[in-house]
């Protein structure tokens, strides 16, 4: 099943305000609001994508559409760094910044990620499969006062 954009015109109009801008993609998830934000930039604006998913990020470097334009950079990083990652790449403001929350079809729609009640699959729900315990480890090793907090 390939991804669909929620709410992608809407999303887009209200985000670009001015062509040779600078925006945030903070969740480039497979791309979408990306692909249509850059075709509403000039020559001059520019892109910057992150995502904390590395297959998020892989997805975009084997874009060979994307890995071309000059005007767009992707780093693997979570909302938490995004100004070290923009002062990385030399910007020092923008003028959007869009977040599109909560898990993308490409991360339900693989067993391995362990997102989903359809499949009988290791149980580890991280968005970044990189850090962190999974959801089984944390289950394994939480004691009853832990659960609850959670």
């Amino acid at each position: 099943m390939q991804h669909v954009s929620v709410l992608l015109r809407e999303a887009v109009d209200a985000l670009v305000t001015a062509d040779d801008g600078i925006y945030v993609d903070g969740t480039f998830g497979r791309g979408g609001h990306a692909r249509a934000v850059l075709a509403r930039l000039s020559a001059r604006g520019r892109l910057v994508a992150i995502d904390r998913d590395p297959d998020a990020v892989a997805s975009a470097l084997a874009d060979a559409e994307l890995a071309a334009d000059p005007r767009f950079a992707i780093r693997h990083a979570p909302f938490s760094q995004l100004a070290a990652t923009l002062r990385e790449l030399g910007i020092d403001a923008v003028d959007g910044v869009l977040l599109d929350l909560g898990v993308s079809s490409p991360q339900l729609d693989d067993p391995a990620r362990g997102f989903s009640f359809r499949f009988d699959a290791p149980l580890d729900m991280r968005m970044d499969t990189t850090r962190g315990e999974s959801a089984a480890d944390f289950l394994a090793r939480a004691d009853e006062r832990q659960l609850a907090e959670v």
